[in-house]
């Protein structure tokens, strides 16, 4: 286990992890660089995860917050990327409630009136159609979608 392969990987992906958050799956991606068997890659893995280097509640929170705040996605959006990137499902939805309800509903309507003051297009079907599209793109709930624009076009 003590290869210099190994010790490379290993050095390379703390330092990594110590840097910015990383999945178990992104660390898998990034040790493909190193020639480790498969189970050199698993061990390897799981003394990250030991060491904390790789913690997937952490990692699950850092990229709500981040997605949340500075990108202003949506829940489902959120919780789909995270599925993808292999962390598991209690630990999504922990982080997931971390988002204030309130604080969420106002982000909603703000994405959703500046979109409709950017279409300098009369309040018609096709307008509301547009805003529907881009909120659910941006990953919000389609009942909280659909009342939202419907406050505006009120």
């Amino acid at each position: 286990m003590s290869s210099e392969e190994y010790k490379k990987a290993f050095l390379f992906l703390s330092n990594k992890c110590s840097k910015k958050e990383i999945s178990s799956r992104e660390a898998l991606v990034l040790s493909a660089k190193f020639h480790l068997k498969m189970v050199e890659k698993n061990n390897l893995i799981n003394e990250l995860k030991k060491k904390e280097f790789i913690n997937h509640l952490r990692y699950a929170k850092a990229f709500v917050h981040d997605k949340f705040i500075f990108y202003k996605w949506g829940k489902v959006k959120i919780i789909h990327h995270l599925r993808q990137k292999g962390i598991e499902e209690e630990l999504i939805n922990e982080a997931i409630e971390e988002i204030n309800q309130k604080q969420y509903l106002i982000v909603l309507k703000e994405e959703a009136q500046k979109k409709h003051l950017s279409m300098n297009t009369p309040n018609d079907f096709k307008s509301k159609q547009k805003i529907l599209k881009f909120l659910s793109q941006k990953g919000f709930e389609t009942e909280l979608v659909i009342t939202e624009v419907s406050k505006i076009f009120d």
